[in-house]
């Protein structure tokens, strides 16, 4: 009895400290959220100053409101090979935006979804998002699904957004995505930035980030079941449902020319919870994820 009791006394300071350690991340993450906030009403009387919104000039002088302004261009990254990975990949995406001359330019950073607003104001827009995950043919890949004998693992997510600009300078963004293949269950990503335009060439911004998701999500891509568990001689694991990531991230991009943009990116994730907890990430990974990303896109007008 004696020798059981210890044991139970031992799960259960185990089980404390590993609350304490989320509780901390959590608390930490919405520390950063507030300072951003208080930082960002500070600033607020410049906000003037450093407004996003834009019309390309050049395309203005010669183009009608009905003609368009087409967007092309690609973000090549190097980032986790999956989430809780301390192994590295390079990989990339598109870019690729339609508007109206004279409408304005929404900021766009690569850690958010390809989304589409169907409501716009001046300092808000909702619509669908969208999120890719794929790898060619890694099979250490969490939550993603091989598409038929391709060797292209994928997952899918589809959701909705919501971005609100308290001032021009002051981003707020939430995503709330559904995995419909390749992995299940919901997140939700929350960021909040500070965008300052120190010049008509740059723009910087900056701020903290913030992922939640049900167990469903969290057990496709840190969870291990009993057949996995016998594959890869781990134990087997169920992870809860809240708080998945905390991290920041910082953006900047320079306009070359009135058509040529260059960008740069990074972001630091740190998995927390069950997340951290999870085997794949304690026993054979790292909850410090970064992600390093490089782009360019060009800026023609469409005219009809």
């Amino acid at each position: 009895m004696a020798q059981g009791g210890k044991i139970d006394l031992e799960g259960k300071r185990a089980a404390r400290r590993r609350n304490i350690r989320r509780y901390r991340s959590v608390a930490s993450v919405f520390s950063l959220f507030s300072i951003a906030m208080t930082f960002g009403g500070a600033l607020a009387a410049r906000a003037d100053d450093y407004s996003p919104r834009e019309t390309n000039s050049t395309f203005a002088a010669y183009a009608s409101t009905s003609d368009l302004i087409v967007t092309i261009g690609g973000w090549g990254n190097i980032s986790p090979e999956y989430s809780g990975s301390k192994h590295y990949d390079f990989g990339g995406s598109p870019i690729i935006d339609i508007r109206h001359v004279g409408s304005r330019e929404w900021l766009s950073l690569p850690s958010d979804g390809i989304d589409y607003e169907l409501f716009e104001t001046d300092n808000f827009r909702a619509g669908p998002v969208g999120t890719l995950r794929w790898d060619f043919g890694n099979s250490k890949d969490r939550g993603l699904k091989e598409v038929g004998n391709t060797g292209i693992d994928l997952s899918l997510e589809l959701g909705v957004f919501l971005e609100y600009w308290p001032t021009d300078f002051w981003r707020t963004r939430l995503e709330a995505r559904n995995a419909v293949y390749g992995a299940t269950g919901w997140v939700f990503d929350l960021s909040t930035d500070l965008v300052w335009h120190p010049s008509s060439q740059w723009t910087l911004a900056a701020g903290p980030r913030l992922s939640i998701a049900d167990s469903d999500y969290m057990n496709s891509y840190y969870g291990i079941d009993a057949q996995e568990s016998q594959q890869l001689h781990l134990p087997k694991y169920d992870a809860a449902a809240g708080v998945r990531s905390a991290g920041a991230g910082i953006y900047a991009e320079y306009k070359v020319t009135e058509q040529l943009t260059t960008m740069a990116s990074f972001e630091y994730e740190r998995l927390v919870g069950s997340a951290a907890d999870s085997p794949y990430v304690r026993d054979d990974g790292s909850p410090d994820q970064f992600t390093i990303s490089l782009g360019a896109k060009y800026q023609f007008l469409w005219q009809r």
